[in-house]
């Protein structure tokens, strides 16, 4: 892609070194301007084939940028890119698939009515005189996927979430990928799911397929790649051919540009505290719960391998699931049935927030001052007309508090990364003023500095004593947040683990063997 309409400043660049026969994708001077801002500033980097090369930054870095050029997505403003030692001139999407660049993106791209065979081949079907060669097609299916534990036949709808993402990759694989980029590809997958997907990659690895593994994740990256780059502000800031002479504070020194302060949670007993929320002899699909209390200020984790019932019974409470059965109080008022809509559960001090911030956490095309504010309109609104101070009042205090970075409350949410989408979703609850805050995996897909950003408000929030319940499979977030762990099973609790028993080693075992930690 030797495209030459700007030239940024000198910012100095990575020297190509190394044997150019083991390099399936070159990087030179990759630039990316839009007008005088530089979203990418002579990046250059070397993939190794055969290997597995972690890509960390911050949200905004640069990471969606480059692999948008190197998947054929967006043209650079300058800089060349090298395919097995082959320049890539003027490439768009399909060419850069033809050449063997796959984007694997983190919503697996799945048509839940087609069976797995389907899916696999889609765009592919072998055809004759216009007709589908079916049994060509389930053959090659059934070879490609022999012994990924995939039934070619299965509806694709009934796959778990790592089968999902591994009929991605091996479609990639299928259609002549040999190196393939990995959006985040653990979101949402529990610690046995990841070590599955991970295990297939290396499979993969070994026969010769390239992968670019993208993670916000330090862990992530240090246990599964060979190599690792570092974005920051567009540029290159550093990393390793070899991931086994980085620790975690390195690579989160070089993704922030210093050190990072983790935060914990001081946890305390609540024994004292006045019981604020009572759940009682809830039941809906997946869900079959006789009591939970949680006390003023407390924050509570939800856990559980999928359909367990952490994330089923965190929406049947916001009224998400208008057949449940059951019981909530709130603030010592006597027990009422659960909300049969989301708008009841506002309207009771129950707010909710979306473990998918691009379908149901924002409205992309609208401002941030405006994202805000949807959630509780009818506060500030009078004769069905919204009052503008109350709203401009509304809206600055939360993209204060926040700590929002943009040029203010006007800006587009599109424009925002995704940590500052996240941080605006936070907002948009938090407006409504609940009683029970319900985080359905807060901190998914944003950089390890907003993450803890995030931490502190919610923390800072439940000493103001709001209930807090956080749903999570990342085991590093419950273990630094919260205060109580509930692990779901069969729709129920199964285990609950609190204060000091609340560990990663607890956590890993938690979903597979049912006990009570006092």
């Amino acid at each position: 892609m030797a495209i030459q309409t700007a030239t940024p400043p000198s910012t100095g660049t990575v020297s190509a070194s190394g044997d150019q026969a083991d390099i399936a994708l070159r990087i030179e001077n990759v630039s990316k301007a839009y007008g005088a801002f530089y979203a990418l500033r002579s990046v250059s980097l070397n993939i190794r084939r055969g290997s597995i090369h972690g890509l960390l930054g911050e949200n905004g870095a640069g990471k969606s940028t480059l692999v948008g050029i190197i998947s054929g997505q967006r043209t650079p403003s300058s800089g060349e890119i090298f395919l097995n030692g082959k320049p890539i001139v003027g490439a768009d999407v399909r060419a850069m698939e033809e050449a063997g660049v796959f984007l694997v993106t983190q919503e697996p791209m799945i048509i839940d009515h087609l069976s797995a065979a389907e899916n696999l081949m889609l765009g592919i079907w072998p055809s004759k005189g216009g007709f589908v060669r079916w049994r060509t097609l389930k053959a090659d299916a059934a070879r490609m996927l022999t012994g990924s534990g995939i039934d070619p036949n299965v509806n694709a709808g009934r796959l778990n979430a790592v089968a999902r993402r591994k009929l991605n990759i091996l479609r990639a694989m299928f259609s002549g990928g040999k190196v393939i980029i990995l959006d985040e590809p653990t979101a949402a997958l529990t610690v046995p799911d990841r070590s599955q997907l991970f295990d297939f990659m290396r499979a993969l690895k070994n026969d010769g397929v390239t992968f670019i593994f993208i993670s916000h994740y330090n862990d992530e990256i240090l246990e599964i790649c060979d190599a690792v780059s570092v974005l920051r502000d567009g540029s290159l800031a550093g990393g390793s051919k070899d991931i086994a002479a980085m620790t975690s504070g390195q690579l989160s020194e070089l993704v922030l540009g210093r050190d990072l302060v983790l935060f914990q949670r001081a946890r305390r007993s609540f024994a004292d505290e006045p019981v604020a929320i009572r759940l009682r002899n809830v039941a809906a699909k997946h869900v079959k719960l006789e009591e939970l209390d949680i006390r003023r200020g407390e924050i509570v984790g939800f856990t559980g391998l999928p359909g367990a019932g952490a994330k089923e019974l965190a929406k049947t409470i916001f009224g998400l699931n208008g057949t449940a059965t059951g019981s909530v109080s709130l603030a010592g008022n006597e027990g009422e049935p659960l909300p049969d809509h989301p708008q009841a559960a506002f309207d009771r001090g129950i707010a909710y927030l979306s473990d998918d911030r691009r379908k149901d956490g924002v409205v992309g095309h609208l401002s941030i001052a405006e994202n805000i504010a949807l959630s509780s309109l009818e506060r500030r609104a009078t004769f069905g007309f919204v009052q503008g101070s109350a709203e401009s009042s509304l809206c600055k205090t939360y993209f204060n508090s926040m700590g929002i970075k943009a040029p203010n409350a006007g800006a587009v949410v599109n424009t925002l990364s995704g940590g500052n989408q996240q941080k605006v979703c936070l907002g948009r609850v938090l407006a409504t003023e609940p009683k029970l805050l319900i985080l359905d995996e807060p901190t998914r897909g944003i950089d390890v500095g907003v993450k803890q950003d995030v931490l502190r408000i919610i923390d800072a929030l439940s000493k103001t004593g709001v209930s807090i319940i956080i749903v999570s499979t990342d085991t590093d977030e419950l273990v630094r947040a919260v205060d109580r762990v509930c692990v779901f099973r069969d729709g129920t609790i199964h285990e609950t683990i609190i204060g000091d028993d609340i560990t990663t080693e607890r956590l890993r075992r938690a979903p597979s063997k049912p006990e009570t930690v006092r």
